[in-house]
């Protein structure tokens, strides 16, 4: 069952992201704008969401995301203060910059999923 849910299109960010936390002993699941929330794990805490992608970036999975107790962290190529205020009143726990997102997920899943 997985502890991670990635919500990332992108197959080279996506593989980088799996591969740590995979390296860390989580299990990740892709998801994408098809899949039913009720079908979330029981176990996942963890939610990553690239809000450049549109089909992520609905303030509406964010919030359904946070009902399931999720810890959510967005990312996107450039943060603006108007976007990081708007993601994190709907929910996000933290915006991060793609660039750092891989080399900061060891601490992102030490600090969301201990």
């Amino acid at each position: 069952m997985p502890e991670v849910l990635l919500f990332i299109k992108d197959f080279e960010l996506g593989s980088r992201i799996s591969s740590v936390c995979i390296d860390f002993e989580k299990d990740v699941e892709f998801s994408d704008e098809t899949t039913d929330p009720m079908d979330f794990s029981t176990k996942a805490k963890l939610a990553v969401i690239d809000m450049d992608e549109k089909v992520f970036s609905s303030v509406g999975l964010i919030s359904e995301l946070k009902r399931h107790g999720l810890k959510i962290v967005g990312t996107m190529k450039k943060i603006n203060n108007k976007e990081n205020s708007k993601l994190k009143s709907a929910g996000c726990d933290i915006i991060i910059s793609k660039s750092s997102l891989v080399k900061n997920m060891p601490t992102l899943l030490a600090e969301y999923l201990s």
